[in-house]
């Protein structure tokens, strides 16, 4: 399963994609929603099964989506 983690980093949002640093966000909400289109387009188009993760308010790291 490919993974795709949003974590706080240098005042706005770092994407590690499969343990790799990637893309870096300033807002969290535009993130997660690029981050989710990301996934659910890598599972449709490639039929990789793929989840986002993102830290939460207190350094905590959820599942936020799944798919595939």
């Amino acid at each position: 399963m490919s993974r795709l983690e949003l974590i706080a980093r240098g005042g706005g949002w770092q994407l590690i994609d499969a343990g790799k640093l990637s893309f870096w966000f300033p807002e969290r909400d535009k993130a997660l929603e690029t981050i989710t289109m990301m996934a659910d387009a890598r599972s449709l188009l490639h039929g990789m099964p793929t989840s986002v993760h993102a830290e939460n308010d207190t350094g905590e790291v959820e599942l936020i989506a799944s798919f595939g």
